[in-house]
């Protein structure tokens, strides 16, 4: 039984929800009481949009500037620019990203924001 474990915010507010757990073919499936379920009036959120830890360094890049990023993490960087060019509707740019960077003794990858080449 978890009273809202997952949320610190909540403690003693929220109901203690019941679980069951049914043996499937597959394993164990957990499942939740219908009893304790409780319905609520909570408006639907018009926009869920939330910001990343990355936004601040992000908007101070101009097209052509990288950044330098252990290798391990060129990826969750890159990706993480590609969703800030969505969210922020960023036209004509895109992610360029290298795991190693060749020629220097740092270990480090780099992540570029760059034009997106036009098309002939």
């Amino acid at each position: 039984m978890h009273a809202a474990a997952h949320n610190p915010f909540n403690i003693g507010q929220a109901k203690a929800i019941k679980t069951k757990t049914a043996k499937t073919k597959t394993g164990a499936r957990t499942r939740v009481n219908p009893e304790d379920l409780e319905i609520s009036d909570d408006p639907v959120p018009t926009k869920r949009q939330l910001p990343s830890q990355y936004d601040d360094i992000f908007a101070k890049m101009k097209p052509g500037q990288c950044i330098k990023v252990e290798a391990e993490y060129t990826g969750t960087v890159g990706n993480a620019l590609r969703n800030w060019i969505r969210r922020n509707k960023k036209k004509g740019l895109t992610v360029k990203s290298v795991r190693l960077y060749p020629g220097f003794k740092e270990k480090l990858g780099r992540v570029w924001l760059i034009e997106k080449p036009k098309a002939a």
